[in-house]
């Protein structure tokens, strides 16, 4: 089984639901992909939101904000993924909806700044600028439950019966996949083939605030983790 962020968005909440005194969690609002949209759905909640139709505006005017009937009713939640069509509509109808539901819960599925892309590693944005966004529009702030979150690491731990001391965590950025591993008790690789640079490492380990994103051991690249057996470099 892979657990990826949306199954743990869904999860989360539904942890919330047994630990809640008042009503429990139904109605999402989600701003990202169909993905999303169907595991959380899967979960058992209400969902608006996701993909709009093709025909649907990007703008919103402050006229068309004013005049907007708000059909997504009241919210228990509002989960941020990764949406490539994410626009400034989108960013008026989930401000609204958080202060019009100022007890729903603001969830992202992780915080993630930028991906690269091309061969001259141009930054991509990523999920936590569309947080970022929502946060300062909002005056909200969001539960992560992506890396580096304990959350994340509690139900891995959990579904595969993992102890953390045993497990090593492999991943290419500093400030989630290497965070997450050593904030979570585990032993941390990076792989110099993503995100993070030797310059990028060179000045974390100047650093002494850093010291959650410095790893155990770097490889330039996976198949250095093989067994010298295997005979593959």
């Amino acid at each position: 089984m892979m657990i990826g962020s949306a199954y743990v968005a869904g999860q989360y909440l539904k942890s919330c639901n047994t630990k809640r005194d008042s009503g429990n969690i139904s109605r999402v609002h989600v701003i990202g992909t169909a993905g999303l949209c169907s595991e959380l759905q899967s979960a058992g909640f209400d969902i608006s939101g996701g993909q709009d139709p093709a025909d649907t505006s990007s703008g919103m005017s402050r006229d068309e904000l004013a005049a907007y009937p708000f059909p997504e009713g009241e919210i228990d939640a509002l989960v941020i993924g990764l949406d490539n069509d994410f626009n400034y509509r989108k960013l008026c109808i989930a401000t609204v909806l958080l202060q019009r539901n100022p007890d729903a819960l603001l969830i992202a599925t992780n915080l993630d700044a930028f991906d690269l892309v091309g061969f001259d590693a141009r930054h991509l944005p990523g999920n936590g600028a569309l947080v970022s966004a929502v946060e300062m529009a909002s005056g909200r702030s969001a539960i992560n439950v992506g890396k580096p979150s304990q959350t994340l690491s509690e139900l891995i731990m959990d579904v595969y019966g993992l102890k953390a001391e045993e497990t090593l965590m492999v991943g290419d950025r500093l400030d989630t996949d290497i965070k997450f591993g050593n904030d979570s008790g585990m032993k941390s690789a990076l792989v110099l083939t993503g995100c993070t640079t030797s310059s990028v490492i060179a000045s974390v380990l100047k650093d002494d605030e850093n010291n959650q994103m410095i790893p155990s051991v770097i490889f330039p690249h996976v198949g250095y983790m093989l067994d010298d057996d295997t005979g593959d470099n």
